[in-house]
């Protein structure tokens, strides 16, 4: 919890979005929806009169909210507070607005249930409410903000020398699950490991041809290992030696690397392989 927030949340725009999200969802959620016996939330003695009642209540709740991000926003330039602080301030900002509802409903709507029942039922439905466009705009504008990164990284990468020029020439020595020595290779010559059910095929040039051999292990083992020498992990069934990569590409159906040797296919990288993948090329 002592951690930063990511930098995303700091953002201006993930705020104003995360606000026209939680406005668009709470009118439809409490008004169309009627979501924890919503008729009995106002006693307002009719349908119409409790819709405007819920509209002015949420648009009282977006202007707090509105208030409290501003102050956020400056808070975070100067530096980007702990997750534990953004935690306790989000529910300080749910809070306010349960006092809010609270206030309306018993000294402007005059309702005959006691405040301290009016309060909790509040406590309770409005974290309930926030819970879903909370979750969802974290989650969507977390991922556009990792894909802007990578896309980052792939544009700053094309303009980097191909790592294959220079290749690292370290002896390998492949072990087998049980310990034992299986074979020995020059780094340099490795291409990619390929995952085969309990076996990991091992891809080398061996003069000026593909070859390949079995050895009995699995990824996992053999990516602490070989991280040292440039190979690394990119995709579940793949590994990659970032010496032999000429080209990262983004297609339609996904990001491929391309070898220096025409024998060989491209090696799909995953989505949770991706930005480590690319950072690493960016840095050899």
């Amino acid at each position: 919890m002592l951690k930063k927030i990511p930098e995303f949340l700091a953002r201006k725009s993930t705020n104003i979005n995360l606000l026209v999200f939680v406005f668009i969802f709470s009118m439809v959620f409490v008004n169309v929806y009627t979501p924890f016996e919503f008729s009995t939330w106002f006693n307002a003695g009719s349908d119409t009169l409790n819709f405007v009642y819920s509209s002015c209540t949420i648009l009282g709740g977006m202007i707090i909210l509105s208030i409290s991000r501003i102050i956020m926003h400056f808070v975070n330039k100067k530096e980007l507070i702990p997750m534990l602080s953004y935690v306790l301030w989000l529910a300080a900002e749910i809070l306010i607005i349960v006092m809010l509802y609270t206030l309306v409903t018993k000294v402007l709507l005059h309702d005959h249930r006691d405040a301290s029942t009016i309060f909790q039922r509040a406590l309770i439905f409005v974290p309930a409410i926030l819970a879903i466009p909370y979750l969802v705009s974290y989650l969507f504008l977390g991922l556009r903000s990792k894909d802007a990164a990578i896309n980052k990284l792939i544009e700053e990468g094309q303009h980097l020398t191909p790592s294959a020029q220079h290749p690292v020439d370290e002896t390998v020595i492949f072990n087998d699950e049980n310990g034992k020595p299986r074979l020995t290779i020059k780094s340099g010559n490795i291409l990619y490991l390929g995952a085969n059910d309990n076996y990991v095929n091992i891809y080398y040039m061996d003069n000026d041809k593909v070859g390949y051999t079995m050895l009995r292990n699995n990824l996992k083992t053999l990516e602490k290992q070989l991280d040292a020498y440039g190979i690394v992990r990119c995709h579940r069934s793949y590994m990659v030696n970032l010496h032999r990569v000429t080209i990262i590409s983004r297609e339609k159906d996904g990001m491929y690397t391309t070898l220096d040797s025409n024998a060989v296919s491209r090696i799909p990288i995953s989505k949770s392989y991706s930005e480590e993948v690319m950072k690493r090329f960016s840095e050899m």
